[in-house]
């Protein structure tokens, strides 16, 4: 449970996120930034990679879930001599 709380954590942070480059403190460090743009900075690759691993939290126990599941028999393990 305590997990899914993390998740709308780290999900409202990446939303909220970008608000910041309209603040005065990133415009005098970016130059003429804004919301949707940010100047002659640049959004590194830990937040691409942020919102790829929410995503993925999010949809891959959808997935799991209604994934067809295969009936095999197990393979034995080989014995040590």
């Amino acid at each position: 449970m305590k997990c899914h709380y993390t998740l709308f954590i780290m999900a409202a942070g990446l939303l909220v996120y970008p608000f910041g480059l309209n603040s005065s403190l990133v415009r005098s460090f970016c130059g003429d930034s804004d919301i949707y743009y940010a100047g002659e900075c640049q959004i590194g690759w830990g937040y691409m990679l942020a919102i790829v691993g929410v995503m993925l939290t999010v949809f891959l126990p959808f997935f799991a879930k209604y994934a067809p599941k295969e009936q095999l028999s197990p393979t034995p393990l080989p014995t040590l001599l």
